[in-house]
């Protein structure tokens, strides 16, 4: 009787084990999906300005090739501001699928087994860090680029008065 009380006693502290795993990792999801929600916020946000960024550049660079320049780095600075833009493309719709991703996993979390809810919960973690990682890199180039641009509009402003100095 004693050994049977013990193993009831023993089954009864793994289920109660098991349920506050369970519950340990609907609560961690729940948090992750608030913060992806959040995140979701921040990245359509990010988007629209990288947008406005996009247009910048697109006006500028079409400013530049109306110019008889003197400096010919000029060019090749907007032409790799340009490439960093595109990648910024790339790494904004790789950010869409991360968000896609969490959002269909929203309906069936609670139908996977725990070693796959704590697979995905790691997953979630991960797209999170690396979306805020690289938000904060393309916003830091952004600023950058918004920099440089504004130095090289005085390097031909100053290259124009020198001209008309001249004259």
């Amino acid at each position: 009787m004693k050994k049977i009380s013990i193993l009831l006693f023993t089954a009864a502290l793994i289920f109660i084990s098991c349920d506050d795993n369970k519950k340990n990792m609907t609560n961690q999801f729940d948090i992750l999906m608030k913060e992806s929600d959040s995140i979701e916020v921040a990245h359509t946000k990010f988007a629209d300005t990288h947008k406005q960024m996009v247009n910048e550049h697109n006006a500028f660079s079409e400013e530049l090739n109306g110019m008889e320049l003197q400096d010919s780095t000029i060019l090749d600075d907007v032409a790799k501001h340009g490439v960093m833009l595109e990648r910024h493309d790339a790494i904004l719709m790789s950010h869409n699928e991360i968000m896609k991703s969490h959002s269909n996993l929203r309906a069936k979390f609670d139908n996977l087994s725990d070693v796959e809810k704590t697979a995905k919960i790691e997953e979630m973690e991960k797209g999170h860090d690396k979306m805020m990682r690289e938000h904060a890199t393309m916003k830091d180039e952004h600023d950058a680029m918004k920099t440089d641009y504004n130095t090289i509009r005085e390097k031909i402003s100053d290259t124009e008065e020198n001209k008309n100095d001249m004259k």
